[in-house]
């Protein structure tokens, strides 16, 4: 199997995103809907973030989230089968170049993590990669067993936790959408406008994506210009992969919104500009739906009374 640099499996993972919506952006759907969990590690249970969980989630077979190392795997008495082929992920080293020669200074295991006269190099992040296999490749190891999920839930239930956050919202009678910076608040249509959950619940969490990038929350740049075309790009790929990222942790499954088709060419043009464009929107998006999800809590469902 070819190695694969982490600048390659950057430029790969944008490549593919930018090839499903380019040659059919009105039919392009997500290929991870309703699988209700995020990939992670088994044995360490971390979620992988940012553009790693975007890329995972296209590796993952029957909705299973679980991704892991040869020696992750062995580690929990799983055994890689033979002949699988690893998954490229990308992650980031700390090096050092130094200012007048340019000699790199990369630290290896059992090195001072920075050079001894630092204040004489420039930091930089170096993009570098690992494999995992996905539980499908592994054999030994326990059956998946999917979450629990709420099947009941409905718009009320969604509405109230979005409630905790605490955030100014309006439901009103509308055909927009939107997120006001300056009154830091969301307006979204009323949820009987919607044809199902799905889509009413996708639109909700783009806008509290937005949100999240408030000042005084994230402080994102997209929140604050709005009128540059590429940021506003940036932001919008943010905010989309943010409620993917929500409806995924609740269990909801989400399709395309038509009027964000609109917004395809948009993020295809900064894309195509930046390859990195969506490393650091898969990224700022986890931040966005984290934030979400360690300050929302679940309301207590009124219990039927028993006679």
């Amino acid at each position: 199997m070819a190695r694969i640099t982490g600048d390659e499996l950057v430029e790969k993972i944008t490549s593919v995103f930018v090839k499903a919506m380019r040659d059919d952006p009105k039919n392009w759907s997500k290929p991870w809907q309703g699988i209700t969990a995020m990939p992670h590690n088994p044995q360490t249970k971390t979620i992988y973030s940012g553009i790693n969980s975007f890329w995972l989630m296209l590796h993952m077979e029957q909705g299973d989230p679980r991704f892991s190392t040869y020696k992750g795997w062995d580690k929990i008495g799983g055994q890689v089968k033979k002949g699988s082929d690893g998954i490229p992920v990308v992650y980031y080293s700390n090096s050092y170049v130094h200012k007048t020669t340019g000699a790199w200074y990369t630290p290896k295991k059992g090195q001072p993590k920075v050079p001894a006269n630092v204040d004489e190099y420039r930091k930089v992040f170096l993009a570098k990669t690992y494999y995992v296999f996905h539980a499908s490749q592994v054999e030994g190891i326990e059956e998946w067993a999917k979450p629990d999920l709420d099947l009941t839930f409905t718009s009320e239930d969604h509405r109230a936790w979005f409630k905790t956050l605490g955030a100014t919202w309006e439901e009103i009678p509308s055909d927009q959408a939107y997120y006001q910076p300056a009154n830091d608040k969301i307006v979204t249509p009323l949820d009987v406008q919607f044809p199902n959950l799905e889509t009413w619940f996708g639109t909700v969490s783009h806008e509290f994506t937005h949100w999240t990038g408030h000042q005084s929350r994230l402080n994102r740049e997209g929140t604050k210009s709005f009128g540059d075309r590429k940021i506003y790009a940036y932001e919008e790929l943010i905010a989309e992969l943010g409620a993917t990222f929500i409806a995924i942790e609740r269990g909801v499954e989400i399709h395309p919104r038509e009027d964000h088709i609109a917004y395809v060419q948009s993020w295809l043009k900064a894309l195509d500009n930046d390859p990195k464009f969506i490393q650091t929107a898969a990224t700022q998006a986890w931040k966005a739906a984290k934030f979400i999800l360690d300050n929302t809590t679940e309301p207590a469902k009124e219990k039927e009374l028993v006679a």
